[in-house]
């Protein structure tokens, strides 16, 4: 019993460290409760600014992240005054403090409205691995640019705007880590590139006949379909995101088999997607800038 009690005890402690970010922070004010208010506003700067470059996000997001910080005090747990008293005319106290930054937080979950308003410009380009150069999946397309419709993003690029820019060659380049967009993402509308590809194989549905001891062929055909693609973004050519998924369809027809697997594996590339522009804070970077 005892033993099953400090398992618990490991595990409740590291979900919690997963769950928030402690930091140390100093806090000013004309009094001990205003310092530590300025001390908790600090703290959730501090951690938001390792999610958002405050410098590219436009107006409307900004009012958003400002609200954020006055409602700091609901993102801290566990405050911890380490040092306190007069300085300079002021009261100051040195605090350590957790932030809860979990994907599901109510912090992150603000964050998620800020890049909403901030509404980054995503293209998506689904290129066929089994067919010839350059020639897209306008099914995969479609479906993922729904999803990005339904989440809440106005600046969804035509897929066409980057497409007819650039060469399928090109296109192949970077898909394969090339940097060959660098930087022109703003002259064409895009700030984001979904780049992937899907591929499918099918084959006749195959019973075991126990009459022969063989395997008898049957009308049915099942179609496997995998998309992998890669999140760009453009002004930097870094990737920020990866994701692969996998789905089965089957029709007696061969071309419909395929078809509903790529919708099939389309719809869960979807909520890959989905993950990725919604979750900001699964990984934290240093350069203070999104993560998807």
């Amino acid at each position: 019993m005892r033993k099953f009690l400090i398992v618990l005890a490991l595990s409740m402690m590291i979900n919690f460290s997963a769950m928030a970010q402690e930091v140390t922070v100093d806090g000013f004010g004309r009094n001990r409760d205003e310092a530590i208010a300025n001390a908790e506003r600090t703290a959730v700067e501090q951690v938001v600014g390792t999610f958002v470059d405050s410098q590219t996000l436009v107006e409307n997001a900004m009012v958003k992240l400002d609200e954020i910080y006055t409602q700091a005090k609901g993102y801290v747990s566990g405050v911890k005054i380490l040092s306190e008293g007069q300085s300079n005319g002021l009261y100051k106290v040195t605090a350590s403090m957790n932030v809860a930054s979990e994907p599901n937080s109510a912090l992150i979950g603000q964050l998620e409205t800020v890049m909403r308003l901030n509404d980054p410009r995503i293209t998506v380009i689904m290129l066929r691995d089994d067919a010839a150069a350059g020639t897209h999946d306008e099914l995969a397309e479609t479906a993922l640019n729904d999803k990005l419709l339904t989440l809440g993003f106005s600046h969804v690029v035509d897929a066409d705007i980057v497409a007819n820019l650039e060469n399928a060659r090109l296109l192949e380049r970077i898909y394969n880590g090339e940097r060959g967009l660098v930087g022109v993402g703003s002259s064409y509308g895009a700030d984001y590139l979904v780049l992937g590809k899907t591929h499918t194989n099918s084959q006749n549905v195959r019973l075991p006949d126990y009459k022969t001891g063989g395997y008898k062929e049957m009308a049915m055909i099942v179609a496997n379909a995998d998309i992998t693609a890669k999140i760009i973004k453009l002004s930097t050519g870094d990737i920020v995101g990866t994701f692969s998924v996998t789905a089965k369809g089957n029709d007696v027809i061969k071309d419909n088999s395929e078809r509903n697997a790529i919708r099939n594996a389309a719809e869960n590339a979807a909520l890959e997607l989905e993950k990725k522009f919604k979750k900001l804070a699964m990984t934290v970077r240093t350069t203070g800038h999104f993560r998807l």
